[in-house]
């Protein structure tokens, strides 16, 4: 019996000589030792946030980047990769707030946010591009992440919007359905005319030309604001929207209801996202919707199986000039960090999942590569590359502070004029002055 302390002791000094180095090893700022003391890799915990991208086959939306995040796991002993899903809703809103509080992630797939770059949350990663990989990407997509000469993300992929049109009921009501997709303004509205009709035969019009979804984010509108030759700044940074160009675009918008009653009264640029793509997609209830390239896809699985109708795309309606899109690029950044080596292995992750060997997956998201070949090589489907045609004269969205405050002014006062609740020469100079406001708090 009174051997029982003395093994329980000896016990305990084997386990304490055979972890305690592995203890202090670990407590070392998470760097991996070898015997002889030199630094090999960093060890820890990287989080990543992002958005729900494609459904994989058992329709989960994050499992293109949890099956990444896996293959990178494995080949890095001691990395984990911590994953926090964010909502499209409210995603932007709670970055945003981590970053003010100093909470925020390691890697997030804002890296063509100006703001975020400007206030110096970002690392600019230059040194991890050669000069010859940099010269395979699309340059609007290098420029939308490079600020002051630096480039602070690794693009991932670029989208836009074109506008969707309903072939049947153009078909049936024999409107012009231009063979290059290129119309100017009266051929758009003259088509829309003659797709609005009553559809029941109830004595009440249950079909339109035209709808939208107007929300701060969604970019839909901005196609036509520019149709005139409106800019949105000028070259120092002066809100400029509120100029005779831009006046008469936003009145042509607002005219699609007061002159020619293509559109849904009291519904015109008013309804949730869902609705009015279901009004478009689902109950056919109008001809043309504006929406990015993934459209394209959710319109053609719908029509093979028999859900669906015939569909084309078309650009944007040229009025005094040719309109111009947004082109939005998308990539991930890598926030601050205190250690090199741990920026380098998050380096190192986000050149792996947005190489140009993973752009062939992006055509299930419907959206552009970033890469020159692989760009050209998305362009054999008739429908792509008219969507491409539209990139092409698409500008990237404006470098200036508090743009997404800015976006914000500007829908809410489109939205007025839409609704008839001021006349458009009203609702952008109270955008002007909203937006000056804005800038100045900036400054």
């Amino acid at each position: 019996m009174c051997r029982r302390p003395f093994i329980l002791f000896l016990c305990a000094m084997l386990v304490v000589t055979t972890f305690l180095p592995g203890l202090l090893t670990g407590c070392h700022n998470g760097k991996k030792k070898t015997k002889e003391g030199s630094e090999e890799t960093w060890q820890g915990v990287i989080t990543v946030w992002d958005f729900p991208r494609w459904p994989d086959k058992n329709g989960n939306r994050f499992g293109w980047i949890e099956k990444k995040i896996a293959e990178f796991e494995k080949t890095h002993p001691g990395v984990f990769i911590h994953l926090r899903p964010l909502k499209w809703e409210y995603g932007l809103i709670e970055l945003r707030a981590a970053a003010t509080a100093g909470t925020y992630p390691d890697i997030a797939p804002v890296a063509a946010d100006y703001d975020f770059i400007i206030e110096g949350y970002f690392e600019p990663v230059d040194e991890y591009f050669l000069p010859d990989e940099l010269k395979r990407y699309e340059p609007r997509a290098i420029e939308a992440v490079t600020y002051q000469e630096r480039i602070y993300g690794f693009p991932w992929f670029m989208t836009t919007y074109g506008l969707f049109i309903n072939r049947e009921m153009f078909q049936a009501k024999n409107a012009i359905i231009p063979e290059n997709g290129l119309w100017t303004y009266d051929d758009f509205a003259c088509a829309l005319q003659k797709v609005t009709y009553d559809k029941n035969k109830g004595g009440k019009i249950d079909c339109y030309g035209f709808n939208l979804f107007l929300s701060p984010g969604s970019y839909q509108v901005w196609g036509f604001l520019t149709m005139d030759g409106a800019k949105i700044f000028d070259e120092h940074g002066n809100f400029t929207l509120n100029t005779p160009e831009g006046i008469s675009a936003l009145t042509k918008l607002t005219e699609l209801e007061a002159k020619y009653k293509v559109v849904p009264t009291e519904e015109y640029g008013a309804l949730e996202e869902t609705r009015v793509w279901g009004d478009f997609c689902e109950k056919q209830k109008i001809a043309v919707y504006p929406a990015g390239p993934w459209a394209i896809k959710v319109l053609n699985d719908r029509y093979k199986s028999g859900k669906g109708f015939e569909f084309d795309l078309m650009h944007y309606p040229k009025g005094q000039n040719t309109p111009s899109a947004f082109a939005l690029v998308s990539g991930y950044t890598i926030f601050k960090q205190q250690n090199d080596k741990k920026k380098a292995l998050c380096a190192e992750f986000l050149k792996s999942i947005t190489s140009e060997n993973e752009q062939e997956w992006l055509a299930e998201y419907g959206v552009f590569p970033v890469y020159t070949e692989a760009l050209k090589k998305a362009e054999n489907d008739p429908l792509i590359k008219r969507m491409k045609e539209i990139l092409d004269i698409a500008a990237n969205l404006p470098k200036v502070k508090k743009w997404h405050k800015i976006d914000e002014a500007v829908i809410v006062q489109v939205r007025l004029a839409l609704l008839s609740k001021k006349t458009p020469s009203q609702a952008l100079e109270d955008a002007a002055k909203t937006v000056e406001t804005i800038l100045v708090g900036v400054h």
